[in-house]
């Protein structure tokens, strides 16, 4: 496929320093939670550090197409998607392993734009269950965050609820099930949900942003939000109620190593349910993300409380197998003394960044913290061995071929 050449959009690729890291922030893709992403990575445009790193905007549409430009680091170039071609240069990833990048054509004549590292922006969608992420790995290129294991168990919440159980975390009691299973058997489902107590958190099992949740009192509004969740997903969880404070920590470093745990956060929902309007669109935070929630930082946690806070935090990040940064949702019943470990958000919104500048490391330092950690867990990864010298095919004989009729 032979793409147009937008010179104007492509030309700040050629002023580029030969000694700086080259990352490409990418952000957007084929998600429920796409506006969300764009957010975070025009974030992360604005805070990474120039001298030492080139940074250039990749955002991934709606349609799976990548774009570059540097009209892409503009909020005003995403309100009108109609004029996008004038705005950005469409460009196909390249899976060479001497070539690291992505390519454009001008002129019947391929050009590359080279990548060292990606900084991962995106939210939901391939972008955050390992496929965009299997895609860097076959490039070659170094990416921040989780790797394509860690990144599929974060985005499943009846997954990492198994594997949290497995080792012993505190996690609510739930069931879960198919969206066909409900449109064959919806007798059969409410006979399980009924050995749960209301209220009740309808959830898809693999959406973020609080994106298809909803809080049943009573059986009609269960199936309400059943019918909603279902929308969303082919898998749905739901939770039973836990009383008690939503608390959210975040942890730095990768796996196998030195993990960091940041302050921890108290968030304030509005309708005793953490929505979507609650993270994203009141008034006044439309260009902060996360950052802009009705939210307390640092939150006001006892001391032994935030103690079993970070090192359940620590675990929890360590069994799914998570890398770079991450952000685990708890509940805290401080009355009772108990708390239950929600799930682990392998690329929550804006980055956590709020929650690290509160603890002392500034947005633009964490930026390059997982710049460097994207490339140690490169490097790590190098130390194994890929092939096995072996000679089975030399003798092997593909057997009987099949008759033709």
């Amino acid at each position: 496929m032979i793409f147009k050449y937008n010179t104007e959009v492509i030309a700040f690729c050629y002023n580029w320093s030969v000694t700086k890291t080259k990352v490409a922030v990418i952000f957007g893709g084929n998600s429920t939670e796409h506006e969300v992403s764009v957010i975070t990575g025009l974030q992360a445009l604005e805070n990474i550090d120039t001298d030492k790193f080139d940074s250039i905007p990749i955002y991934v549409s709606k349609q799976g197409e990548f774009f570059v430009g540097d009209g892409l680091r503009k909020i005003e170039s995403y309100r009108d998607l109609s004029d996008f071609a004038s705005k950005a240069q469409k460009v196909q990833p390249v899976l060479d392993e001497n070539e690291k990048g992505f390519k454009y054509f001008s002129f019947g004549r391929s050009k590359l734009i080279e990548i060292d590292v990606f900084l991962v922006c995106f939210h939901g969608g391939l972008g955050e269950n390992g496929g965009y992420q299997s895609l860097f790995e076959a490039m070659g290129v170094p990416y921040t965050g989780s790797g394509i294991l860690g990144s599929s168990l974060g985005m499943d919440k009846v997954t990492a609820k198994s594997i949290f159980k497995n080792n012993d975390m505190p996690i609510v009691n739930h069931i879960w099930f198919y969206r066909n299973d409900w449109v064959k058997n919806k007798k059969n489902i409410l006979e399980r949900i009924e050995k749960l107590s209301y209220p009740l958190f309808v959830k898809p099992a693999n959406t973020g942003s609080s994106i298809g949740v909803s809080k049943a009192k009573d059986l009609k509004e269960l199936e309400n939000a059943i019918e909603l969740a279902s929308i969303f997903d082919r898998k749905i969880i739901i939770e039973e109620g836990f009383e008690g404070r939503e608390i959210n920590i975040s942890v730095l470093g990768n796996s196998g190593s030195t993990l960091q745990t940041s302050v921890c956060e108290e968030v304030f929902p509005s309708k005793n349910l953490l929505s979507y309007e609650d993270k994203y669109v009141q008034k006044g935070s439309r260009s902060q993300g996360m950052a802009g929630s009705n939210r307390q930082v640092p939150a006001k946690v006892d001391k032994e409380i935030q103690k079993k806070i970070e090192s359940v935090a620590r675990h929890a990040y360590e069994s799914l197998d998570c890398f770079g940064l991450a952000r685990i949702d708890f509940i805290v019943n401080e009355k009772t003394n108990k708390m239950v470990l929600l799930e682990v958000n392998t690329v929550p919104g804006s980055l956590s960044f709020y929650l690290w500048e509160a603890s002392g490391l500034p947005y633009r330092d964490l930026l390059t913290k997982l710049i460097e950690l994207a490339i140690q867990r490169q490097e790590d990864e190098s130390k194994n061995t890929k092939s096995f010298p072996s000679n089975i095919l030399e003798n092997f004989n593909p057997g009987v071929k099949a008759s033709k009729n």
